[in-house]
């Protein structure tokens, strides 16, 4: 992986940069292994390490970890100051937007949510994030430092070369959203991707996928989608991980997208609790997660065959890309079993027999958070305060 201190080695004046990227990569970390790691003279990083330590940047901590050294004077361990700065995940659902601060460690420090209306528009799911995102830093305590940037999740295409919402059927009225907009609502910088690539992200830097350089995560929510890690860098352009618009039957319903017989038409939340229904009231998704947890023949039946569909989907990406990990995000995943016993089941079969590279199927940790971590940890790679993979 490379790390900040290599990103900062490419200027001649990064004596400053290159100390602190190896903190923050490395910490708690001694000065005797700082200077290891970063090949700078020890009376250079003394010379850094005590300006730092004058800023604030930098702290003194006995919690001595594997890079520091148990005795001495130099064995004490330098940490960046987590309370430095902060920033901000906005996760935008199809139905909830929700807003979490933390600081330099992903700690959170203040959170936020609210329902919103079906399809509502960019005006109504800015607004109500807006008066989230200001609610929670009136939390932040006084010795905390400001929000640096805030990274923001959307259930849409992405452009992240030109930092704007690609206009599309899928994410409708939302296609004059840049992140300079963004920022402006927020008022600090901010960055915008994928909600299924920063599950992936999330799970990645702080779940499921911590240990495994490539994974595929397949968020099996209110539509279906995919991200995929590849040496531990999130890869995909505008558009990509949509396996929600697999075509599962030539004949099938036409789906938001003006496709027909999608993936999503079959296995998004939306049909699945259509289906439940039979032509009932509908049911919302934790009356469905209850009765797949009760037991229910019928649901449990339903949401089976989806995960047997959406199972299948991942297969394909896996014959693709080989991960050594996939992991299962969104509020279907919470169905355990009843999900992932079909889901995994559906994409072995989908694979080559026998192969020695079958990847590992599990469920993500940070079950709702998933996204709105990966918008963190968006946030912290785009301030500065993150390793990004080469």
């Amino acid at each position: 992986m490379r790390t900040f201190a290599d990103v900062a080695g490419d200027d001649a004046a990064s004596t400053r940069h290159r100390v602190l990227a190896a903190v923050r990569d490395h910490g708690p970390i001694s000065r005797a292994e700082l200077a290891r790691r970063t090949g700078l003279a020890a009376s250079t990083i003394t010379t850094a390490t005590q300006g730092l330590a004058v800023e604030g940047v930098l702290h003194e901590t006995e919690d001595a970890g594997e890079s520091v050294s148990r005795t001495g004077p130099r064995g004490r361990g330098l940490s960046v100051d987590p309370a430095l700065a902060s920033v901000a995940g906005v996760d935008f659902g199809f139905r909830t937007v929700r807003v979490v601060v933390c600081d330099l460690h992903a700690r959170a420090l203040a959170t936020r949510e609210s329902r919103l209306a079906e399809r509502y528009s960019s005006e109504e799911g800015l607004s109500v994030a807006a008066e989230l995102y200001r609610a929670a830093v009136a939390e932040l305590s006084a010795g905390q430092g400001a929000v640096v940037t805030v990274g923001v999740a959307l259930p849409g295409p992405i452009d992240a070369v030109r930092r704007r919402v690609i206009g599309s059927s899928v994410l409708p009225g939302w296609s004059e959203v840049t992140a300079g907009r963004l920022a402006d609502t927020f008022g600090v910088d901010t960055v915008v991707e994928n909600d299924a690539n920063l599950a992936a992200l999330g799970e990645h830097v702080f779940g499921a996928g911590r240990d495994v350089a490539d994974s595929l995560t397949v968020k099996f929510h209110s539509g279906i989608g995919a991200g995929l890690i590849v040496r531990d860098r999130l890869v995909g352009s505008a558009g990509s991980g949509e396996i929600g618009h697999f075509a599962v039957a030539a004949d099938g319903p036409v789906c938001r997208c003006g496709k027909r017989g999608c993936l999503d038409t079959f296995a998004a939340i939306p049909a699945l609790l259509e289906a439940v229904a039979g032509g009932a009231a509908t049911p919302d998704v934790r009356s469905l997660l209850a009765c797949t947890a009760a037991g229910d023949a019928r649901a449990s039946r339903i949401v089976s065959d989806a995960a047997e569909l959406v199972g299948d989907a991942a297969s394909r990406a896996c014959l693709l890309f080989a991960p050594q990990r996939v992991i299962v995000v969104g509020a279907m995943a919470e169905a355990g079993d009843v999900v992932l016993e079909p889901f995994a089941r559906a994409l072995r079969r989908g694979l080559i027999p026998d192969t020695p590279s079958a990847p590992e199927i599990v469920r993500g940790e940070l079950a709702e958070r998933s996204t709105v971590m990966g918008a963190v940890a968006l946030a912290l790679t785009a301030s500065g305060w993150l390793p990004v993979a080469s």
